[in-house]
């Protein structure tokens, strides 16, 4: 009986070793969780600015764009756009700015991204001339305008 017992521990004690080891495996460096695979989000992002949604625009291939065009800054804090209007040239980037505690988002005919958290940017290189109206979907009495005009 006695023997018996002594192998039932040992028994035990290698599957929990094997148990143990295996659950450490799953485990990255200094017991941290394995990393997820990254899914593709369009445009969300807490920080960094998000790339521009139309890149080929600005190739040297599009005739008449300077390649660097301007950056325009837009801010949303207190639930608005500031300034409410821009005048950019074809070619220019709009840059929105998150400075709000609340998520907000950018929704405009040709252009937009619908999750823009705190302290994120979203931006967007304006290539044809025109009017362009936009809103927040979040906050629709938040609008705004870009008036893109011929350099």
């Amino acid at each position: 009986m006695r023997r018996e017992l002594v192998i039932l521990l040992v028994l035990c004690s290698v599957f929990m070793a094997i148990g143990c080891a295996e659950q450490g495996a799953e485990e990255g460096p200094a017991g941290e969780e394995p990393a997820e695979e990254a899914t593709p989000v369009e445009a969300v992002t807490p920080g960094p600015t998000v790339t521009p949604v139309d890149e080929e625009a600005a190739t040297e291939e599009t005739p008449g764009l300077p390649i660097n065009g301007e950056t325009v800054e837009v801010m949303i804090e207190d639930n608005a756009f500031n300034p409410a209007t821009v005048n950019i040239s074809a070619g220019d980037t709009v840059r929105w700015t998150n400075l709000d505690s609340t998520p907000h988002a950018v929704r405009g005919p040709t252009f937009g991204i619908e999750n823009l958290g705190p302290g994120a940017s979203y931006e967007f290189l304006f290539t044809d001339q025109g009017t362009y109206e936009y809103y927040c979907s979040i906050h629709p009495e938040m609008r705004g305008t870009v008036i893109v005009e011929e350099e």
